[in-house]
């Protein structure tokens, strides 16, 4: 059975030193902290131990966090495979909790609320500790935050929401999730599983522009040719050619009970 993992990660060096969030790659990892829910266990890795992250992404196909799509699954790249991370179904609190209330909300303001329990430092502390030579702490801390997501997401799933205080109102109000249903896959498994299966797709994708008047969104059903790192070769059969879509404009992707042959297919079968 594959792991599901809780990830975060402490940085060597703060936004304003690597000249703002465009830079995020430059921060470099102090600490990863992961939680895996087969081991039952949490680990904390420094900088160069950074290989077991690795290793327990690969026996994963689900991972946790709080702000991991802006923030840790990026920067985590810079160490890791970044094909191994998009395999993986991501369910990101923050991006659950923002994309409701419209405007940013940090994992202490929903621990205090939901748990109970408030964050046990700041990340601008955990840097000087790293600075300090102090990592022990460093570790301590982010994998006190690897807990409360842990059990920020498991109320979530029990109870369908998590809870935050206003600071407009100064009351606490929930905001609804479903964590609790099935795991939607990412679309890079989906495609690899197309691929190998030759099976057609459906696929929703956004285009950049609106060249023929038809809007931005459009419905493609495809035979997935080549998978590169950020893109794919398919037959497009509305176009009726092999075409180039961009992994990160398919928004959704669904199997089709029809299956197709490659053209490198035909020609081994001619041998």
């Amino acid at each position: 059975m594959k792991d599901t993992l809780v990830i975060d990660l402490e940085t060597k060096k703060s936004f304003a030193e690597v000249g703002g969030e465009k830079n995020l790659k430059q921060l470099g990892i102090s600490v990863a902290g992961v939680y895996s829910y087969n081991k039952d266990a949490f680990f904390a890795f420094e900088e160069h131990e950074l290989g077991n992250v690795q290793e327990m992404i690969n026996e994963s196909d689900h991972v946790i966090g709080f702000n991991l799509i802006y923030f840790d699954l990026p920067l985590l790249g810079v160490y890791v495979d970044k094909q191994s991370i998009d395999r993986m179904a991501v369910t990101d609190l923050y991006v659950h909790a923002v994309n409701f209330l419209g405007h940013r909300v940090g994992l202490g303001a929903l621990a205090e609320a939901t748990l109970g329990e408030p964050k046990s430092g700041h990340g601008l502390e955990a840097l000087e500790w790293f600075r300090q030579g102090r990592v022990e702490e460093v570790k301590k801390y982010c994998l006190d935050d690897v807990r409360l997501t842990r059990d920020l997401y498991e109320y979530g799933k029990k109870h369908g929401h998590v809870l935050f205080k206003s600071y407009v109102d100064n009351n606490v109000h929930s905001i609804p999730v479903a964590w609790g249903g099935e795991v939607q896959k990412p679309i890079l498994a989906i495609l690899e599983e197309a691929l190998a299966a030759r099976k057609r797709l459906k696929i929703s994708y956004v285009s950049s522009q609106d060249s023929d008047g038809l809007g931005f969104k459009k419905e493609r059903l495809i035979d997935v040719y080549k998978i590169k790192v950020n893109e794919i070769e398919a037959f497009c059969h509305l176009r009726q050619s092999v075409r180039v879509f961009r992994m990160t404009r398919i928004t959704d992707a669904v199997l089709i009970d029809e299956t197709y042959t490659l053209p490198q297919d035909v020609q081994g079968a001619l041998f």
